[in-house]
């Protein structure tokens, strides 16, 4: 049987001839003692809970500081991730850009080259042309000598053949 404060407060004893009816306080007092009992033990619960509640309370605040961190550590290995990357594709950039300047050189040399070569093989034909063209005329020339002297022999000939007849 519980209690209240009030009701213990407005309690009325009975009075017998020496003063309060005995058993009714005893009474009141085993109810008020059990309430306390009760509520002693209630309250043990409660603080037993709060203990619990504040050692979870405590683990959670500590695995929230722990999984802040980590997050924090997260963000940063994934901003540096980013920046390693963008370094290294600047980088990769970089090296590639080396690479085609280096290559349009040695293309602009060798085309260049190949101008010269182009160049000088054209003044080997025209030399080669003018060389021929030059030994040709020599030979047309010895044949048209060779062929007047035959003209002037064949005339000597028949000039000796009209003689010796």
């Amino acid at each position: 049987m519980k209690i209240t404060p009030i009701e213990i407060k407005e309690h009325k004893f009975k009075k017998s001839f020496l003063g309060y009816d005995k058993n009714e306080v005893n009474a009141l007092l085993g109810v008020i003692a059990e309430t306390i009992e009760e509520a002693t033990k209630q309250n043990n619960k409660f603080e037993e809970s709060i203990k619990d509640m504040t050692a979870n309370l405590a683990e959670h605040e500590e695995r929230e500081k722990l999984i802040r961190e980590t997050i924090t550590t997260a963000q940063k290995m994934v901003e540096d991730l980013k920046n390693n990357a963008k370094k290294e594709a600047e980088l990769i950039i970089s090296e590639a850009r080396i690479q085609a300047d280096d290559l349009i050189k040695k293309a602009h040399e060798r085309a260049v080259k190949l101008q010269d070569e182009i160049y000088q093989l054209k003044r080997q034909r025209l030399e080669m042309q003018t060389s021929i063209k030059t030994i040709l005329e020599h030979h047309a020339n010895l044949l048209n000598m060779a062929g007047q002297e035959a003209v002037q022999g064949d005339t000597q000939d028949d000039r000796l053949k009209f003689i010796k007849k």
